[in-house]
């Protein structure tokens, strides 16, 4: 399990993270979402040990990561937001490359199953570059898998392509960020919502699907709960005319804590 306790993180006097805590387990998808500037990047160079905290607590399987940080690397498979790869390579080449790297055995499998022509990297769409990058972080096989924004600038293929293939890997503990909803209502278990540092939503994607609205048409006005007693109380007393759901989405929820 990945443990993040009060994590803070100052630039001069501009806190950029004011005391974050979350985890992700084995098995889970977490999405990291909210507008620029509200510290998911941040965040996401914390965890794979770009840049140092402040202070407070980050743990990989109850190890401190800043007392092991080389060893819990290791374990981690990390795409930046931007590609940067050896653009001179092709794509088996350049994936054999970080296998050594690694020092463990190169999987063709991964070419294979992300689709990936064995091409010049430097010929390659944005969209191929990005499923190379995902592989290259997968040649370790690691346990944690920690993504600055996979989806963004791809196409709509590429990205569900994408999805899905992210969907498959239940055997590790899956972080990303991103601006697109749609991808992490698709993907995501647990979802994280940040804004001006701080996080205002931390819940199961299941539990905003499971926010809803009654919305009650009598004869001679309207009603709205979100209650289902006072639903049943409505419906007793009133002449009903008719009665609708609707049916809370993320993206309901995100732009309504964005307009706070």
């Amino acid at each position: 399990m990945l443990r993040v306790e009060n994590l803070k993180k100052a630039y001069g006097e501009f806190l950029a993270l004011k005391g974050i805590s979350f985890s992700v387990r084995r098995g889970e998808i977490l999405g990291l979402i909210g507008e620029n500037g509200a510290g998911k990047s941040t965040t996401i160079r914390i965890l794979v040990g770009l840049i140092s905290p402040t202070s407070g607590i980050v743990e990989y399987d109850g190890l401190d990561f800043f007392l092991n940080v080389e060893r819990i690397k290791r374990r981690i498979g990390y795409v930046p937001e931007t590609d940067s790869l050896y653009e001179d390579m092709n794509a088996e080449e350049y994936l054999k490359f970080f296998a050594s790297l690694y020092d463990v055995d190169y999987n063709s499998n991964l070419m294979e199953k992300l689709g990936i022509p064995n091409k010049k990297i430097s010929e390659m769409s944005k969209g191929m570059k990005r499923k190379l990058s995902i592989a290259r972080s997968l040649i370790h096989n690691p346990d944690y898998l920690i993504y600055d924004e996979p989806f963004s600038g791809l196409d709509p293929t590429t990205s569900l392509v994408l999805a899905d293939f992210l969907k498959k890997l239940r055997d590790k503990a899956i972080l990303f960020s991103a601006h697109n909803l749609y991808y992490v209502e698709y993907l995501c278990d647990v979802v994280v919502i940040m804004k001006a540092g701080e996080i205002v939503y931390h819940g199961d994607v299941e539990e905003i699907r499971g926010l809803k609205t009654y919305i009650v048409k009598t004869e001679e006005k309207t009603f709205k709960t979100n209650d289902v007693d006072e639903l049943v109380e409505i419906l007793r007393s009133e002449n009903v005319v008719s009665v609708d759901v609707d049916v809370k989405r993320l993206e309901d929820l995100y732009f309504e804590l964005m307009r706070r």
